[in-house]
């Protein structure tokens, strides 16, 4: 009789544990359901989370692979043209791929390199994909901020990289390795030539 007890005990304990492990492994893979999560933080208070991870500060709403919870023109960051670009680009990189594309599970629409980063925070090292070292951003919000500043500073002049002259074609063989799909896919988005330029397309030739 206590044997018996003591395997139904443990039968039991068997099926909780189950349970808790899988809720913990959902929780882990925070799945793209618009809400928006708190981080995991460490015992000194900095968030630890790693994977796609969206605050809900840019937009008052979770970003996601869905296209219309993407950020557009607000008080610290007006341009709605460049807005335009940065989806643009998010689109061309894959970015509404969600779970399993490298932009996405980097919070880094734009497939930015080291170097790009415009002062927003990193959760870890950048990750090689497809030969290229790619930011890890903590959150979404600062993927699409930092890929914002970039393309800003592209049309206003300002990239070190990138000459204000340079037409889509040109910015394309330098921000891409498949340049011609990237062109393609960007100007078709935005409605525009190749041979225009960026800063055309923003209102700052």
């Amino acid at each position: 009789m206590t044997t018996i007890v003591f395997i139904a005990i443990l039968g039991i304990l068997a099926i909780v544990g189950v349970a808790v492990g899988n809720n913990q492994a959902v929780s882990a893979m925070m799945p793209d359901t618009g809400e928006i999560a708190s981080p995991e933080m460490s015992d000194d208070n900095v968030p630890t989370t790693t994977g796609y991870f969206s605050d809900g500060s840019l937009t008052g709403a979770a970003i996601t692979s869905e296209p219309t919870t993407w950020p557009g023109a607000s008080s610290q960051y007006p341009n709605g043209s460049v807005w335009d670009i940065v989806t643009a680009v998010a689109l061309a990189e894959g970015y509404n791929g969600g779970v399993g594309v490298a932009p996405y599970d980097l919070n880094n629409p734009g497939d930015l390199s080291p170097g790009d980063e415009s002062s927003q925070a990193v959760a870890g090292p950048p990750e090689n994909h497809d030969g290229s070292e790619i930011i890890d951003f903590s959150t979404a919000e600062g993927g699409f901020i930092a890929l914002y500043v970039k393309f800003f500073n592209i049309a206003s002049g300002n990239s070190k990289v990138y000459p204000k002259t340079l037409t889509w074609t040109q910015v394309a063989a330098i921000y891409a390795g498949d340049s011609g799909n990237w062109v393609k896919n960007v100007t078709n988005y935005l409605g525009v030539n190749p041979s225009s330029t960026p800063a055309q397309y923003a209102g700052l030739a």
